[in-house]
């Protein structure tokens, strides 16, 4: 065996992880740590063409700083591979999208009262047909703040407007969720004098509880189609991870530990969970498999990150990834890991925690120090969308 491939099988082996008293399946091995891969600008261009109407001229330009935002498209005013045209009339939009050879791939109108907010929705179809990935310009970020005196939960746009405030329960609320839809949002309270989840329905109004077990719960997690909660209930003893279908309001148990599990989250199949479970060693991440059928057995598994303490995993949109908070040093850092095994990457040290994925998956939203950010994973640029709101935590993105 030569010198150099000596030097090499050595340094492999010091990059392999300490075994642990735990067998898994082959698919969730296989720890490692990659550099960062180079910058990718778009390489798609776009033209916005003409907009007629009396409010033509101002949805023009509005729309195309709503797409440069969106860095999906290098726009130009020469020869694109799309071109944006349509017109605006009090506020109302109708949109066409066409490729360069002339196909048009959309046209439809948009009648919401406000300019900007059909201009939002245009912006995210013509990202969605020409990319195929969603837009973001209507999505919404929950995130919960003690700026009232106690944590509650509130709500703003992409770029840290249009703020509302959720909830105002007198003893807080944390740990939202919100609803695939953006219709609701599931959230932990302590108005019974424990933790509890409440929903609360955004357009009506109305607020239940999940489930009337007694004890504890909190922490929840929508499943991707909106249908099911995964969260933690303490009614048979000790915490464990329950999915409780909203329409039959039954649940089912699919942990099995004597820990402390949390932050539970769906992968986008559907058939997965993954969440932390600290079991005396300090948090580490669990996978458990969701039966298909009832009073099927759940698996359970222990998925190597690479790092010893971790919390608030969750699934990228296409399932390929996990973010995850993990400790590094004395601070805690923001970490992505290829799912279900590979490379993992520091994304922001220095006390950033609390992860979650844009629904393109282009984009981490965390606080870091009481300031919510939301970082271009492409460019590795980030920028901080709300400060001075109080201390921020738990920021939630839309999916």
């Amino acid at each position: 065996m030569t010198g150099q491939r000596i030097f090499l099988i050595t340094l492999l082996l010091l990059f392999q992880p300490v075994a642990e008293a735990v067998t898994l399946p082959s698919w969730l091995k296989g720890p490692g740590v990659k550099k960062q891969e180079p910058v990718k600008l778009p390489s798609r261009t776009l033209r916005v063409g003409d907009f007629t109407g009396g409010t033509g001229g101002s949805a023009k330009l509005a729309l195309a700083k709503e797409l440069t935002t969106s860095r999906e498209f290098l726009l130009t005013d020469e020869a694109a591979d799309f071109i944006v045209t349509g017109s605006s009339v009090g506020g109302r939009v109708t949109g066409r999208l066409t490729r360069a050879d002339g196909k048009v791939l959309f046209e439809r109108t948009y009648a919401a009262p406000g300019l900007d907010e059909n201009l939002q929705v245009f912006s995210d179809d013509v990202i969605l047909a020409a990319t195929g990935r969603p837009g973001l310009s209507a999505s919404r970020l929950v995130f919960v703040s003690d700026r009232s005196g106690t944590r509650q939960i509130y709500m703003c746009d992409v770029n840290g407007k249009e703020i509302q405030q959720i909830t105002r329960h007198p003893l807080g609320a944390v740990s939202p969720t919100l609803s695939p839809d953006g219709a609701a949002v599931a959230y932990t309270t302590y108005r019974a004098g424990f933790p509890i989840v409440l929903i609360l329905d955004l357009g009506l109004g109305w607020e239940r509880t999940v489930t009337d077990t007694p004890g504890t719960s909190f922490g929840a997690a929508f499943s991707p189609d909106g249908q099911k909660l995964a969260l933690v209930m303490s009614f048979l003893g000790n915490p464990e991870i329950f999915v409780t279908d909203l329409s039959t309001n039954t649940a089912g148990c699919i942990s099995d530990t004597v820990g402390a599990p949390s932050g539970p989250s769906w992968h986008p199949d559907g058939k997965q969970v993954i969440f932390a479970d600290d079991r005396g060693k300090g948090p580490r991440l669990y996978v458990a498999e969701v039966p298909e059928k009832e009073k099927t057995e759940a698996r359970l598994f222990l998925w190597r990150s690479g790092y010893s303490f971790c919390t608030d995993p969750e699934f990228s949109p296409d399932g390929r990834k996990v973010a995850f908070t993990a400790r590094t040093g004395k601070e805690t850092s923001v970490v992505i890991r290829d799912y279900p095994q590979g490379a993992a990457q520091v994304i922001q040290a220095d006390g950033a925690q609390h992860p979650s994925w844009s629904p393109n998956g282009r984009y981490l939203c965390y606080s870091q120090h009481g300031t919510l950010y939301v970082h271009d994973l492409r460019t590795s640029q980030r920028r901080a969308v709300l400060t001075q709101y109080g201390t921020i935590s738990e920021p939630r993105w839309m999916r």
